[in-house]
């Protein structure tokens, strides 16, 4: 069984949500070898101590690496003051790990419940990225003025990528290449980027593998018939949970309670709890 190799971002405010995502994932996957490679911005050696520690409480957990990129390049990436600078890093994922043909991306905000295995196994047949569609079911592609032949927008909070294919069809240039010269384009950030370039070249996942807030709460605002079959599937058996949006489990005050907040402490430690409304996606 070859070693899962998932990829994050984090700064100092968001490190215990990181432990209590891989915590859930070694957890609920104990006969699966991983490897993390995390975005580092400007993390303390405490915070660098804290993650690295999953290496010693967990068998499976086969090391913990840390990665930078130079924040000069991303000089013109639209930000805001939830959406910082380093949610745009993983972009530079395939330049940065060549030795890897495949990783999964994953935002900080999530909890695993289940077996990722068949995730990691899935077949791309030829797509660059594997995803689930954006919860919002939102026009992005044609507000974009983005052509392609299938309208649907997907959410990078969970990305499967082929990094020997994004490497050969110089996915990073190009996405980079749309951040600087399309800042007006990037209502949602470099998830626009994503989409514009990888319209037509990602995979539809399940939405059990990225149960975002908006199917949880049932908040789509048009959902079609099939969608909604998937994403009721989805709530009766989510995989990855993500706290997508503004109402994080470890928010106590000023946001309504996530209704699946009592997975997160189940990984998260009690003592640390975080009132921050920054998030890195």
């Amino acid at each position: 069984m070859s070693t899962i190799a998932i990829v994050s971002t984090t700064n100092s405010n968001f490190v215990t949500p990181l432990i209590a995502l891989y915590r859930s994932i070694l957890l609920n996957n104990p006969t699966s070898k991983f490897t993390f490679y995390i975005f580092a911005d400007h993390l303390i050696a405490e915070d660098q101590f804290r993650l690295k520690r999953l290496t010693v409480d967990h068998a499976n957990c086969q090391q913990i690496n840390f990665l930078s990129v130079d924040e000069a390049l991303f000089q013109k990436a639209v930000t805001d003051e939830r959406i910082v600078k380093s949610a745009y890093y993983r972009i530079y994922t395939a330049d940065l790990l060549p030795e890897l043909n495949r990783v999964l991306y994953l935002d900080c905000d999530l909890i695993c419940t289940g077996n990722i295995e068949p995730l990691w196994q899935t077949d791309l047949n030829g797509k660059v990225i594997a995803a689930v569609e954006d919860a919002g079911y939102v026009p992005r592609l044609a507000e974009m003025q983005i052509k392609a032949q299938q309208p649907f927008y997907f959410n990078s909070g969970v990305m499967l990528i082929d990094l020997k294919r994004w490497r050969e069809e110089k996915i990073t240039a190009q996405v980079m290449n749309f951040i600087n010269q399309h800042p007006e384009k990037l209502k949602y950030h470099d998830q626009d980027a994503l989409n514009a370039i990888l319209a037509d070249k990602w995979y539809y996942l399940h939405p059990k593998y990225n149960m975002q807030s908006r199917l949880i709460r049932r908040e789509q605002e048009h959902p079609l018939p099939p969608a909604e079959i998937l994403a009721e599937e989805a709530r009766q058996n989510p995989i990855l949970i993500h706290y997508s949006g503004r109402s994080k489990p470890w928010l106590e005050f000023g946001v309504r309670p996530h209704p699946l907040r009592s997975e997160y402490w189940k990984y998260a430690p009690k003592t640390l709890r975080i009132t921050t409304d920054q998030q890195i996606s």
